[in-house]
């Protein structure tokens, strides 16, 4: 196995790549490795980073990365080698987002391969998938693939590999997909007989037959690293074409402590697991030799417990760094300067919800004047510009929490912006980003329904007619979009009937889909799903209860709040974090605990 350097790439491939591995594909079992988004995009996300580097490790495997071609009805080919998608004996692909899911049919379908694992047989490759799609929901692309992996690639990958370079040739496909189904994490959606409820006339059910056959587990378990901290991902290859190309991606930890109601990641990715300091900092010190910037990457990385002196040994090595998520609680000054110096000129602050009743419902805990700090440390130490994130139409939200968000703006137009200009000549932008509250499995809300299409369109002109006056900028996900991604979240196998609907007579447009389609797409979207009713994604076992998140969504509607995670005693949610030692935190050493980001 070599890395290639810098220098002139196969067709198709993207110019001036660094990192990349090409092995000799010699008896080896060739798998590519697909992405279902551009290459830019693709080459974004650090899980196909880490599924890349660990299916190349296998000694016993030769694996090349795919994406969308970008003109259409381009046939998709590996970027080492242009290598034809058919021609592999695995196609593996990276599920992050449901909008990607069309995609998946488009590739199929330019590779010359069947859309249906039904319709595939022995001259086939293997169509898999994994991802944190995947996680949450396989069940509306489950009938396109043979076989669906359930956690995370450093418990799945190598097991997965192994039973197929053992001689899988060798097997007729259905005898080598129910010994796949025995792997812990497997998923073979062709050995489950499913029924589900009539959307025109539900009746207080949904899933009504669930049955596994010729050995398949009746619940699809979870697998994922339970010690992190020597486990380093980070960007494998390098690419300027890539978004974030100047960043060196590293992961400082998964899962996360705080439970936030709406948040798919923060549920199935638990139990918290931090990367050691120490590993993190070699990563970093590959990312500057590079020239890169360190992007640091994790659902909340103000809750890195290393983050203070992770950061302030970047900028002593006289490196950048930029975190992908913080709570407004951990802006502080001596972070903000950091990040400032670095080159940052925006600060972005993610409230959620306009008043302090709504955030307690959906379980972020802090008062409005806290936000307008966080903007305040910011643009004190050089920062110019302001973006808010809100969501609207959470449950139980009134026009009251809507001008919330508004009045918040305002506070920090008037009490940071605007003196900030006074004093340096420069007035920065301010802009709201607001997108509409999705219901998601695994999570307290995942009962929820979605807002109307029409209150969504009311309380976007009721923020406009609020803000553009002022010279703030709001913008919004369109209510026909985030219902479409509601659908797919919450959906089930007939959801990809309609996938495939589209793609074949709508051009892969689902909204000219629905009319042809044949069930009640708000039966998936915006209905209030009873605590008791069978869900699609029932089988997957997150190590999670049902109880739990019914008891947060009770306390979420009562506007109560939770705790965050603790780690050293609970037993909550059903995982049992306290019996895991491996899971406890380091204690921030003497002098930081006194410093700025103590308690964060």
């Amino acid at each position: 196995m070599r890395r290639a350097g810098v220098g002139p790439p196969p067709p198709g491939a993207a110019p001036l790549e660094r990192g990349a591995v090409r092995k000799d594909p010699g008896g080896k079992l060739r798998v590519a490795l697909v992405y279902p988004n551009t290459y830019r995009v693709g080459m974004a996300n650090l899980g196909l980073h880490a599924v890349y580097r660990l299916f190349n490790a296998h000694p016993r495997t030769a694996c090349e990365r795919a994406f969308l071609p970008e003109a259409p009805d381009e046939a998709p080919r590996t970027v080492e080698s242009g290598q034809p998608l058919a021609d592999n004996d695995v196609v593996a692909f990276s599920l992050s987002f449901e909008e990607d899911y069309r995609h998946v049919l488009a590739l199929l379908d330019r590779a010359g391969l069947p859309l249906r694992a039904a319709d595939r047989d022995a001259r086939h490759p293997l169509v898999v998938a994994g991802g944190i799609a995947v996680q949450i929901n396989p069940e509306p692309v489950a009938p396109f693939f043979d076989l669906l992996l359930v956690g995370e690639g450093e418990e799945l990958c190598a097991p997965f590999l192994d039973q197929l370079a053992g001689g899988a040739r060798d097997r007729t496909r259905p005898a080598l997909l129910a010994e796949l189904a025995r792997l812990p994490g497997s998923y073979v959606p062709s050995l489950y007989e499913v029924e589900y409820a009539d959307t025109a006339a539900p009746a207080g059910a949904w899933v009504t037959r669930f049955e596994p056959k010729e050995g398949a587990p009746a619940r699809v378990v979870r697998r994922y690293v339970e010690d992190l901290r020597t486990v380093p991902t980070s960007r494998v290859v390098d690419s300027p074409d890539a978004q974030f190309g100047d960043l060196f991606l590293t992961e400082v930890a998964r899962g996360c402590l705080w439970g936030c109601r709406f948040c798919a990641a923060g549920f199935v990715q638990r139990p918290y697991r931090e990367v050691d300091l120490e590993t993190l900092r070699a990563e970093a010190r590959r990312g500057l030799a590079a020239g890169l910037r360190v992007g640091l990457v994790g659902p909340d990385t103000s809750d890195y417990s290393g983050l203070d002196a992770l950061t302030c040994s970047i900028a002593e090595e006289g490196g950048t760094f930029s975190p992908s998520s913080l709570r407004v609680d951990a802006i502080t000054p001596a972070l903000a300067g950091r990040m400032a110096a670095g080159g940052e000129r925006s600060i972005t602050l993610a409230p959620e919800a306009g008043t302090e009743r709504l955030r307690r419902v959906i379980n972020k805990d802090f008062p409005d004047d806290l936000v307008v700090k966080a903007a305040e440390h910011a643009l004190g130490q050089g920062m110019q510009h302001v973006k808010m994130y809100f969501m609207c139409g959470l449950p139980t939200e009134t026009d009251e929490d809507v001008l919330g968000m508004a009045r918040l703006a305002v506070r920090i137009r008037e009490e940071v912006m605007l003196p900030r200009a006074k004093a340096t000549g420069r007035m920065g932008r301010l802009s709201l980003s607001v997108n509409p509250f999705i219901p998601k499995p695994w999570t307290p809300f995942q009962w929820a329904p979605m807002a109307e299409r029409g209150c969504l369109e009311a309380k976007r002109k009721l923020l406009e007619r609020e803000l553009r006056p002022r010279g703030i900028d709001v913008e919004m996900m369109s209510p026909r979009e985030a219902f479409l991604q509601a659908l797919l979240s919450r959906g089930d196998r007939r959801v990809a009937d309609l996938l495939e609907l589209a793609h074949r007579e709508a051009g892969g447009d689902l909204r000219k889909a629905l009319a042809r389609w044949g069930h009640a797409p708000e039966y998936f979207a915006s209905r209030e799903i009873g605590v008791d009713e069978a869900l699609p994604w029932d089988f997957l076992d997150q190590g999670l209860t049902k109880k739990y998140l019914a008891r947060e969504l009770r306390r979420g509607v009562g506007a109560k709040v939770t705790p965050k995670c603790q780690v050293e005693t609970c037993r909550a949610c059903g995982l049992a974090c306290a019996d895991h030692p491996e899971l406890l935190q380091p204690l921030r050493p003497p002098a930081l605990a006194a410093g700025p980001l103590a308690g964060g």
